[in-house]
């Protein structure tokens, strides 16, 4: 994973390659969108799904390491463009993860107690696609602040 990046920008394979996955993640959370406008809900439930666990797994395996590693707490001294980046997607994409998690465990589970429920999903569900484009977005504000 720490081996040259190959979309010919300074980084390595593991970079360059979680950027791919979640620019596909992002687009199968647009899919999942659309679904839900032409009223397929399984489908749209299955889609926004699989994103948020891809979404967690790769935060999981590559996120957090590589910040850790190459930032630590200094991420939130906003001295330069790539730590203001960074830390502005830190924010957005832990608040999305969050949102998604409760989404998804209120829409397809009896896990959380009925008073913690919502019933406005659409709200919810746009707000959160909102948070997450935005994460993504800062994502690759991040990645091509890091490599230039």
């Amino acid at each position: 994973m720490l081996a040259d990046g190959f979309l010919g920008r300074p980084s390595t394979f593991g970079a360059d390659l979680n950027l791919l996955i979640q620019l596909t993640l992002g687009v199968l959370l647009f899919v999942g969108f659309l679904l839900v406008r032409r009223s397929k809900y399984a489908l749209h439930g299955a889609c926004q799904s699989v994103a948020l666990v891809g979404v967690i797994v790769m935060t999981a395996i590559w996120m957090l390491p590589a910040y850790h590693n190459n930032y630590g707490p200094v991420i939130f001294k906003l001295g330069n463009r790539v730590n203001m980046a960074a830390a502005a997607h830190v924010v957005a994409g832990s608040v999305a993860l969050l949102v998604g998690i409760y989404v998804v465990l209120v829409a397809g589970t009896p896990l959380i107690p009925q008073r913690f429920r919502f019933t406005n999903y659409k709200a919810w569900m746009r707000t959160l696609i909102t948070v997450w484009w935005l994460a993504l977005l800062l994502g690759v504000l991040t990645y091509w602040f890091a490599t230039s």
